[in-house]
């Protein structure tokens, strides 16, 4: 099909439906702070779930939870949780599986009956073998994940987190990322509720799936592209962005072992 008959049936709706499944795979994992004057303040990523053949886990950025570790050492973080309410024991039932800092991923416990007590789904997939194939340039790519720009704090018992999905197409493929740049001139308001501004803050997107769309005779499924590790960076500061520039960059699935071990013989 043409692009103007593309962009005419994902805005009839399947785009949406593709959106919805990328966010229903994934959740926000935050801790609360107490601050030193009794107020509390959250910090959040994004954690995704995933069964490629072994069984589910969790999978997230290395560095969401490197900050999680800092603020544990220096500040009273009261609690950590994952989606609407579990609360998270890496030192027991959801330690770590894997993790690391260089490949920028890691990998916890979590069982399916937890995924589905928060109203999650697992990310599968009909790929033949693990990994999946990395999607070809300018393949159509999707993403999910929970912005802090979309969290509120309604009181010291109540959090409210708004997802950040989006697809667009692989601008770049290399051994280590898959990179999606966005072309705001190409967007299409899927989900109904309006478009980001500009200089939008993506922080809180680590750690978040990015997904590309297999069709085998008629039947539409997922494969795992990669783990969101960057996104776009909104700094005034000189040297730390670029405006206007939009790029999500996500490293390889290649690098998650079907056990959830990261396989750095890719690296």
């Amino acid at each position: 099909m043409d692009e103007s008959e593309a962009r005419r049936i994902m805005g009839a709706g399947l785009g949406r439906s593709e959106l919805e499944f990328a966010t229903s795979i994934c959740a926000p994992i935050y801790w609360i702070v107490r601050e030193l004057d009794g107020q509390i303040s959250v910090r959040n990523g994004t954690a995704f779930f995933l069964d490629a053949g072994s069984g589910p886990f969790a999978v997230t950025a290395a560095h969401v939870l490197s900050g999680l570790e800092v603020d544990q050492r220096s500040r009273d973080v009261i609690a950590v949780q994952l989606g609407r309410d579990l609360k998270l024991d890496f030192s027991g039932q959801h330690a770590v599986i894997d993790r690391n800092i260089d490949i920028d991923i890691a990998t916890f416990c979590i069982s399916e009956n937890e995924i589905a007590s928060i109203s999650k789904v697992i990310l599968t997939g009909r790929q033949d073998r693990w990994p999946p194939a990395p999607p070809q340039l300018n393949c159509g790519v999707y993403f999910s994940g929970f912005p802090e720009a979309e969290r509120l704090v309604l009181s010291q018992n109540e959090i409210s987190f708004g997802a950040m999905p989006g697809m667009g197409v692989a601008s770049s493929v290399s051994v280590r990322d898959v990179c999606t740049h966005f072309d705001r001139n190409q967007w299409i308001d899927a989900l109904g509720v309006g478009l980001p501004p500009e200089n939008y803050d993506f922080g809180g997107l680590s750690g978040g799936p990015l997904l590309t769309v297999i069709e085998r005779n008629g039947l539409r499924s997922w494969a795992l592209t990669g783990v969101i590790y960057e996104g776009p960076n909104p700094s005034t500061e000189e040297g730390q962005s670029i405006p206007g520039f939009e790029l999500v960059k996500a490293r390889r699935a290649y690098f998650i072992a079907p056990d959830g071990q990261i396989d750095k013989s890719n690296s």
